[in-house]
This record gives C-alpha cells, structure tokens and sequence, in this order.
C-alpha cells in the first residue's frame, strides 16, 4: 500500500515492481544463456575417450585409459566456471554439481558425468544435446519475458490513468449532486467496469499463449507464476484489476444510495 493510500499510487507501485521483477528475471536468463553457450563451446572441444572392442564379450578397452576420468574431470571445470558461476548462482540454486546436472540437463547426464567411468563420443554427444534444448529454452523464456513486459505496460497504460479517474470520483460528495449528475457517474463506472474487464481478458489470453520453456520448475502453475513468485501475488495485474473493480463496486453503492434519496 502507497504511503498516500490513492488507488493510482498502488496500481502504479505494484506495476512498477513488476517491471522491475522482469528486468531482473531477464538479466539473469541472459547470463545463464551466455554461460550455457560458453560451456557448449569449451565441450565441443574435449577429447573424448576411444574405445576398441574385443573378441571377448563385455569386455571394453581403452585405447587411452588415462584421459578416461581427466575428461570428465574437464567437463566439470568447465560446468563449473560458466554454468555455475552466473553471479545469482548461489542466491537462485545453491546446488552441488550433480544436483545442478540433473536439473539443467537429466538425471541420465548427470550419472554419466560424475558416476561414469568414460567421456566417450556417446556421452559427449548426448551431454551436447541436452545442452543445445537448454540452450533453446532460455531463448524461449526471454522472449517470453518481452512479451510479458509488454503486455504489463499495455494494462498500465489503461489502468493507471483508470485509478485516478477513480481517486477523483472518491472524492466527490454524491450526496449533493442532481440525480443527472447521479447516472452520469453511474454510467462512467460501467464504463471503467468494462475497461477493467478487456484488460482482464487479454491479460488472460497473454498468459494462456506463453509457452512453458523447460527450465521452468514444474513446480509452478505457469510461467506467470514463475516471474513472480518473489512477489506478493503471482497474478499482479489481475489483482490489481479485482481491487480496481472492488473501488468501482464500492463507488457504484455509494451513487445508487444517493439516488434513492435524491430530490429530482
């Protein structure tokens, strides 16, 4: 709540938090996109292990037994230094290693790449596969966050100027106005009634067409959620648009008593 309690101040304050949030989120995903493609270029460039088959069955040779745990050895450093060293890092996820492989990529990577015993082509290439997805999801989720941004400064530009529209119809005494004056204030309120409820609906057609990337924990409805789950609310304008109604509802009482006792 604004320190001048207005309507417009608080549909202004949230909103500018959400946009803030938004910045927020798409620095972060960007640093994480740079360092994905960091590592993907430092992968593409350790040698893998070559390995020969035998006559005997299951048995496996190394043609280079000492390079077989150094690979993965480099495979980490190199997770390490980009991946895991964003600087919301630690502040974000905090994870191990292995934790941090089996989010970002999978479970399988993740045992091929700190349990296995052998980076070879295979490994490598499948390491590289789920790299490219991750890759292709943070493309996603910043597009995604544009589209979000814009369409907040869209229900901003209507519903800021609504708010004050509003703090000024607070102020007025309906006691001492004509019952014209009366409907025409009621009237208007149907009108911002309507305003309020476009903004609704294609804020909820903005939320329905946003595509879930991957690297959104499923553990969130949707993506709205997950750009604001720092936040109060995880629907910042819909809230802001029933609190807006309920001022509207609220003014549209007060107008209908004055109505009934309003000399002609």
């Amino acid at each position: 709540m604004s320190q001048d309690g207005s309507e417009s101040s608080v549909i202004s304050e949230q909103l500018a938090a959400v946009r803030t949030e938004l910045r927020r989120e798409r620095q972060r995903t960007a640093d994480e996109l740079e360092a994905l493609k960091s590592f993907e270029h430092r992968l593409q460039k350790i040698e893998t292990a070559s390995i020969s088959h035998c006559l005997y069955p299951n048995q496996v040779v190394l043609t280079d037994a000492s390079t077989s745990t150094g690979d993965l050895a480099q495979v980490r450093e190199a997770y390490e230094s980009t991946i895991m060293s964003v600087d919301h890092y630690t502040d974000e996820y905090d994870d191990t290693y292995c934790q941090s492989l089996q989010e970002e990529f999978s479970h399988n990577i993740a045992v091929a790449l700190t349990d296995g015993t052998v980076f070879n082509e295979r490994c490598k290439q499948a390491t590289l596969s789920a790299v490219t997805a991750s890759i292709s999801a943070r493309e996603l989720l910043i597009d995604d966050i544009y589209v979000e941004l814009e369409s907040i400064s869209d229900a901003a530009e209507t519903l800021v100027p609504l708010a004050e529209e509003l703090d000024e119809l607070r102020s007025v005494s309906f006691r001492n106005c004509s019952f014209g004056a009366l409907d025409a204030y009621r009237s208007r309120l149907k009108i911002l009634e309507n305003k309020c409820e476009t903004v609704s609906n294609q804020r909820q057609v903005t939320i329905f067409e946003m595509r879930r990337p991957q690297c959104i924990s499923m553990e969130v409805a949707d993506i709205t959620q997950y750009f604001y789950q720092d936040l109060k609310v995880s629907y910042p304008v819909i809230s802001s648009i029933v609190g807006l109604v309920a001022v509207i509802t609220e003014l549209r009482h007060q107008i209908e008593r004055a109505m009934t006792v309003c000399r002609p």
